[in-house]
């Protein structure tokens, strides 16, 4: 075989070890129906169509280049800026990005799942791993594993961070730190966000549950390799 061969050969190797599959919803039951993945961080009357979902149940992202319906109210408020998206829960957190560099952001919330008749079917989790879903849907009451849960973002510049911010909880006998380790070089437009458990803070879980205290924080490569799992109405 000569070398150019060799070359194009290597090449198709390369292009095939790279293409993705699209994210898939397991054991998809509405596939008798047309919907759509939508998110609504501004309410239902400005929901934001970002793809829509095969009748196998794979997921066929297409997220919009601009978001026109979203009024200057929203735009301009607190909970719009970007320290509010990212650092909110930190006990510094409006310090955390620089007042020049507090553009327009939001958490898009859960991924909900609309049929074109404006049906509400269904939501979407973003984990590692299926035993995380119990904490994911009722933090407050069930306990957390190791692993990493998913949210989407949107900014509306490019963004870059690295640093870590502390969470205090206070209970009757002293206190406990939460560590956030962030490591973000966000896009301008819709981001995955990964926020993986390092460690895992133990309780008497009579009298509240586990709680991470150690968690890394960083951006997705494009669509997260993880686990998509539907919950249906």
């Amino acid at each position: 075989m000569n070398k150019s061969i060799l070359f194009i050969v290597s090449l198709l190797v390369c292009s095939l070890g790279h293409t993705q599959t699209l994210p898939k919803v397991e054991n998809y039951p509405l596939g008798s129906l047309d919907v759509n993945v939508m998110v609504m961080p501004f309410g239902m009357d400005n929901a934001i169509k970002i793809g829509t979902m095969s009748k196998s149940g794979e997921i066929q992202f297409d997220f919009p280049s601009e978001l026109n319906s979203i009024s200057k109210d929203n735009q301009d408020s607190e909970s719009s800026k970007l320290w509010y998206t990212l650092f909110s829960q930190c006990d510094n957190g409006t310090e955390m990005v620089a007042e020049k560099y507090n553009i327009f952001s939001f958490d898009t919330g859960t991924l909900s799942l609309w049929t074109n008749d404006d049906s509400y079917v269904g939501v979407i989790f973003t984990v590692s791993d299926e035993n995380l879903m119990p904490w994911v849907e009722d933090p407050a009451y069930m306990e957390p594993v190791i692993g990493s849960y998913f949210e989407l973002i949107y900014v509306a510049k490019p963004f870059q961070f690295k640093g870590e911010c502390i969470v205090t909880r206070m209970f009757e006998e002293g206190n406990a730190q939460i560590v956030y380790n962030y490591n973000i070089n966000l896009k301008a437009g819709f981001n995955f966000i990964e926020y993986s458990i390092e460690h895992i803070y133990k309780t008497d879980p009579n009298v509240m549950a586990s709680f991470p205290d150690k968690l890394s924080v960083k951006n997705t490569e494009g669509i997260p390799n993880c686990k998509w799992i539907g919950k249906y109405f």
